[in-house]
């Protein structure tokens, strides 16, 4: 008789440290991809990463929000409605700025960017429109994906503060604009959560590398 011996052996017991560490390598992935945030929170809108830069005669502003959609939306999109998204910006140092320059400037110490995401049927894509412009994805999750992300946005065009690289000092955040839905969608979502959707603003600040030298 012939014996035959499995060549597996038995996995080895993992410390409690090894354990710990792999949990911890778990959330570190988890929050350095954004994953985390929005498997845990539908219906929000976070922002993972923001930045400012000096431009050409302008402040040129970028970031990253994960952006989820509660049910509720997702129907309303689904059933035809578009759903107005809008970037906002503001200037929040030197305060004296909006005053004293806006005179001489003619700029607002504001401003904002709008998007529109819309559903269209007969192709079953989702589109996201910048003006008269749109590009089309197969899926939510990909065109949520794309208007989360803002690159090179032009502020304080043409302004001193920008011409002359000046410290200064901001905020943005990205909101579901609901002013611009139809009258019965507004009266339909006062009060309730659902319809309720917007980041917390993001502070930033610029300085002048050159002058500090």
């Amino acid at each position: 008789m012939v014996f035959i011996t499995p060549f597996f052996k038995k996995p080895a017991k993992w410390s409690r440290r090894t354990r710990s560490w792999c949990g911890l390598l778990l959330v570190w992935f988890l929050m350095a991809t954004g994953m985390s945030a929005a498997w845990a929170e539908p219906g929000t809108i976070k922002a993972t990463q923001t930045a400012a830069a000096y431009g050409e005669n302008q402040i040129e502003l970028s970031g990253r929000f994960i952006v989820t959609l509660t049910p509720t939306l997702e129907d309303a999109l689904a059933n035809g409605l578009s759903l107005p998204f809008v970037y906002e910006f503001q200037l929040t140092r030197p305060r004296t700025y909006s005053w004293y320059r806006q005179l001489s400037d003619w700029f607002s110490p504001t401003a904002t960017l709008t998007y529109r995401l819309s559903y269209h049927a007969l192709s079953r894509q989702y589109r996201l429109h910048l003006g008269s412009f749109y590009r089309s994805f197969s899926s939510l999750d990909q065109a949520l994906a794309a208007l989360g992300v803002l690159r090179d946005w032009g502020v304080l065009q043409d302004t001193s503060l920008a011409r002359d690289k000046d410290d200064l000092a901001g905020r943005m955040r990205l909101r579901l604009d609901m002013s611009q839905l139809p009258k019965t969608f507004q009266l339909t979502a006062l009060g309730h959560s659902d319809w309720q959707l917007e980041s917390q603003w993001t502070d930033f600040a610029l300085h002048n590398e050159e002058e500090a030298h």
